[in-house]
């Protein structure tokens, strides 16, 4: 990643935050510019009046000038403030709505993607991309602006006003920066490192961060403190030691800026003195010209900064792009027509498909899921079955072959209108961080009446009263407030609000006890009438009433019919039967099955 973020010059991306951004805002950043310039100027004529200062009040000794000198120095540091306050407000507002607007197309853009993506892309890094490289954009836009408009705008004043002064000082006094320039150019290429370096360890303290609180049972009952706590102490160190580095390489500037600043300042009091004793020029030139110098200074300083500060911004910027240049795999073309389920069969014709190359998942699948029945899916771990759920959905792409719902292939109708016809419940008890309503309607707006009738169904009701909110009962972050069982029902109750034509239910009592899975059986029951149905299942006792069972090995179904069938039949279904009800050791030809 990191070659990635060195390679792209900081003057292309400013050219495209410039173009994906100027025009919304360019009316504020003129404003502010303008504001800047105002400074800019009250600075230069502070500097410039200097001479009017010592020359009329103590050489010429003008009482006139007591009283308009004074009121101009006022008046200047009005303008001077009232510019600064709204240069402020105006980039302040303008910088937050880009990290909002950006945040806010970032994370829609990450919302286009496929499963394969949130596999690629650690969670750690994801947050720090939508974090922190959204709020680089507005760094890099505003020390651009800052840098031009005011320190920029403010030395030109300044050194305007040196010049004017005396030109031979104004060239003594300017001699050091070509040499500031080279230094500069030199460590430009440190920061970058450095601050690339910095943002991989924050994506591993935010990764680690998240782990420690999704896994904190896990960890506290396998006393992995000591593992987490070494782990996040490393990250930590690794940024500390990076943030010193990039610290000493952009404060290095500092010291060079002082030397050639003081030389600067020995040089001009030397020849100025030389001039005064030679030819007796007046003191208010002289200390004007010195003022000039010595504001100078500041703007100086911070402009020698500016392109340390723009690598580090930009290699946020970079990986920001990096992200929202990244092909939306779930985008597609507005015109696809919606699927129409009538009947609900579901067909897999000669599917093939592979999560890595050469490591095939499905090998040619044929299977046909009647309509309006419970089909089982039944296998070993690894045989495909949760494969075939994916494609279903079209979290995936078969690499060759077609699934069908009714003749219409799914990866020619709109995703859209495919996933509303589907409801999933789970093994893996996920709930989004908010209320147990919030949970059920899954983004529906419904009467509360249907969550509740939905809840009901789903034998979660009762529970749920129970709570000291009722429906209104957070669920805490992944609804770790709530048992395995409640986040199970739950799940169920969000299926039956959905109301779909096609379930998939992936061991969908599996966080229950006995008594509340045998009530469950009867509840799924009633949501499974009349709905194409597919249940993977590892334990048979819960599908020996599915109208189908289907035995997946090797990427392939093996065997299909219904429970009694396939135990008479005496092949790979008859030897799981035996192997979980009466314990019978698994045969060979199991254990091929197994290495398919």
């Amino acid at each position: 990643m990191k070659n990635r973020l060195l390679a792209k010059p900081n003057i292309a991306l400013l050219l495209r935050l410039v173009q994906d951004h100027g025009r919304s805002y360019a009316p504020r950043y003129v404003l502010a510019f303008g504001c800047m310039a105002i400074v800019a100027a009250c600075t230069a004529l502070t500097a410039w009046m200097m001479s009017d200062v010592i020359n009329k009040l103590f050489v010429d000794r003008d009482r006139a000038a007591l009283f308009w000198i004074p009121s101009a120095i006022v008046a200047i540091f009005v303008a001077k403030g009232l510019a600064a306050y709204f240069q402020e407000v105006t980039l302040s507002r303008a910088g937050n709505r880009i990290v909002a607007e950006v945040q806010r197309r970032m994370y829609d853009h990450v919302l286009k993607m496929d499963v394969a993506f949130f596999q690629r892309y650690p969670s750690g890094d994801l947050i720090t991309r939508i974090t922190y490289n959204a709020a680089s954009a507005r760094q890099m836009i505003n020390l651009i602006l800052l840098g031009i408009g005011r320190d920029l705008l403010t030395l030109i004043g300044l050194i305007a006003v040196m010049v004017a002064q005396d030109p031979i000082l104004a060239a003594i006094a300017l001699i050091g920066g070509p040499i500031c320039a080279m230094w500069v150019k030199r460590l430009m290429v440190k920061v970058r490192k450095a601050a690339s370096s910095e943002i991989t360890s924050t994506m591993t303290i935010v990764g680690l961060m998240r782990e420690t609180v999704q896994g904190i049972r896990i960890a506290k009952s396998f006393q992995l403190e000591d593992v987490l706590r070494g782990r996040m102490f490393e990250a930590v160190a690794a940024v500390e030691r990076l943030n010193n580095k990039m610290t000493r390489v952009q404060a290095s500037v500092v010291p060079l800026v002082e030397v050639l600043g003081g030389v600067a300042v020995a040089l001009v009091v030397m020849y100025a003195g030389w001039r005064n004793l030679s030819f007796g020029d007046t003191p208010g030139q002289f200390f004007s010209f010195v003022t000039a110098l010595l504001l100078a200074a500041d703007p100086a300083r911070r402009l020698a900064r500016v392109p340390l500060d723009l690598a580090t911004a930009a290699i946020g910027v970079r990986m920001m792009y990096e992200l929202m240049d990244t092909p939306a795999a779930e985008w597609e073309r507005s015109d696809k027509p919606e699927l129409v389920v009538g009947a609900g069969n579901i067909r897999f014709a000669d599917v093939r498909f592979a999560y890595e190359p050469d490591v095939p998942v499905l090998n040619g699948l044929d299977l046909d899921i009647a309509a309006g029945k419970t089909n089982a899916l039944v296998g070993l771990s690894g045989s495909g079955k949760t494969t075939i759920f994916n494609l279903v959905q079209r979290f995936w792409e078969p690499a060759s072959g077609a699934v069908t719902i009714d003749g219409q292939s799914i990866a020619a109708v709109s995703l859209r209108s495919l996933r509303r016809q589907i409801s999933l419940v789970s093994q893996d008890l996920f709930l989004f961080e908010g209320t147990i309503r919030d949970n059920i309607e899954a983004g529906q707006a419904v009467p509360d009446a249907m969550v509740e009738r939905a809840a009901r169904a789903a034998h979660a009701d009762l529970f749920i009263r129970e709570l000291p909110k009722g429906y209104d009962t957070p669920v805490g972050e992944l609804g770790l407030q709530l048992s395995g069982g409640q986040r199970q029902r739950i799940s169920i109750a969000r299926a039956f609000l959905k109301d779909a034509p096609i379930i998939l239910l992936d061991e969908p009592t599996s966080a229950l006890d006995s008594e509340a899975e045998q009530a469950i059986q009867e509840v799924l029951k009633n949501l499974m009438r009349g709905r194409t149905t597919i249940v993977i299942a590892h334990r048979l006792a819960t599908i020996v009433n599915a109208h189908v069972i289907h035995v997946v090995a090797g990427g392939r179904v093996v065997e299909s019919g219904a429970h009694r069938e396939l135990v008479e039949r005496g092949g790979v279904y008859a030897k799981l039967h035996r192997l979980q009800f009466a314990g019978a050791p698994a045969e060979p030809q199991y254990h091929v099955v197994q290495s398919a």
